[in-house]
């Protein structure tokens, strides 16, 4: 069974939180690459700002259930 790192992302989208943005993180999920309202517009500022793959988060005040992460 393939084992999970487990990563503390709290501090690093709080500030997009409050305005439920869409956050791209870079790889290693250590920097914001960009954001955005939508994940059409945070994909698309992704590519403008990084050579990088992004990793896709959605920044909200609650993840009382999960967190949803999308690797395009």
């Amino acid at each position: 069974m393939k084992k999970f790192k487990e990563i503390n992302l709290i501090e690093l989208i709080r500030p997009y939180a409050k305005d439920n943005l869409w956050v791209a993180l870079n790889p290693d999920q250590t920097r914001v690459l960009a954001t955005g309202k939508t994940l059409k517009e945070v994909i698309s500022n992704a590519k403008k700002n990084s050579n990088e793959k992004p990793v896709l988060i959605k920044a909200i005040q609650n993840y009382s259930m999960f967190i949803p992460i999308l690797q395009p």
